[in-house]
């Protein structure tokens, strides 16, 4: 299940898009400890697309067992800078997925836990609906209608894509799927890894022990810094990448700084939230991050210079680790 998000032609009557269905909150809202009834998005839907020209596809790929949901922000913000955004949820992964006509599927139970082999069976399946959804956006770009019920799609969307632009970004699990999609078709451009390992323990994706030849933007956060899981599998990336790669950290920060939980779960709502959302100001970390996954795509999808990449960071919670 995925969703769309583009620059609009004309909202014109067109509703506000919910964050999550009415169906759908109740079990939000339990998981996260927060109440959100009615909560909109900046988006609308159905609209007409913007079809001045084509636009730079991203593909969003969301932490292990978290929806899509919480990359939401991320993609809006691309839109609004004139990239067509496609946010992936890995069904029976995902905690719960709902599709058109209000079907949920949950997330499958796992006898005896999260261990290696199951969560490298999470990677295969991921690595799969990200080239199904690639597959389904070149078919859209050539006029076929790839919705599972051929429901009509907004007007445009067909001609608003460019496909010879590519680029994914994701967060944890998500950047692993984003850097390790990115080693196996040629489609993807360039990835972003949003505080996430690039394997499974010690046993590093092929992204890592044979190297990508495109570039990598890896963000990551205080907390993984201090913890330290991620490094082994970086620094293998380091020694294998032979394309443009680049790490910066991002000072007081936690690991879902880089989603919409900061905003939408601060600490102070929810105490245990503490463990995942740092002490840094929820729309510091928001703007921080959306301006470096931008001028990551703007500089080697669009080949624009002077991005916060091509100079030092002048935001003091921003530090060049390599």
């Amino acid at each position: 299940m995925v969703s769309v998000f583009y620059p609009a032609a004309d909202v014109g009557m067109h509703p506000r898009a919910h964050y999550a269905s009415t169906e759908f909150v109740p079990g939000l809202e339990k998981r996260l400890g927060v109440e959100f009834p009615g909560l909109l998005t900046n988006s609308y839907t159905e609209t007409p697309a913007l079809t001045d020209s084509a636009h730079p596809v991203i593909l969003y790929s969301p932490g292990g067992g978290v929806s899509r949901l919480l990359g939401t922000g991320q993609a809006e913000d691309l839109a609004s800078r004139g990239y067509v955004v496609v946010t992936i949820d890995h069904t029976y992964e995902a905690p719960a997925v709902e599709f058109p006509g209000g079907r949920v599927a949950s997330a499958a139970p796992v006898a005896g836990g999260y261990g290696k082999d199951i969560r490298n069976k999470y990677m295969a399946a991921r690595l799969l609906d990200t080239r199904f959804v690639l597959d389904s956006l070149t078919q859209l770009a050539g006029g076929a209608n790839p919705d599972a019920d051929h429901r009509e799609l907004p007007a445009g969307l067909d001609r608003a894509i460019d496909l010879e632009h590519v680029g994914m970004v994701g967060h944890s699990s998500g950047g692993y799927t984003a850097v390790e999609a990115m080693h196996g078709d040629r489609r993807i451009d360039a990835a972003v890894d949003l505080d996430g390992q690039i394997g499974v323990d010690e046993q590093f994706g092929r992204a890592v022990t044979e190297g990508v030849d495109r570039p990598v933007l890896v963000m990551t956060s205080q907390q993984i810094e201090e913890v330290g899981d991620a490094r082994p599998s970086l620094d293998a990336l380091w020694q294998h990448a032979t394309g443009w790669k680049r790490q910066v950290t991002m000072r007081d920060s936690a690991h879902y700084d880089f989603t919409d939980m900061s905003v939408l779960v601060p600490a102070a709502v929810q105490p245990a939230a503490a463990r995942y959302i740092g002490p840094i100001a929820a729309q510091r970390s928001t703007v921080l991050v959306r301006t470096y996954v931008a001028a990551m795509f703007d500089k080697f999808l669009r080949n624009r210079s002077g991005t916060v990449l091509d100079q030092p960071p002048a935001d003091p919670e921003i530090a060049v680790l390599r």
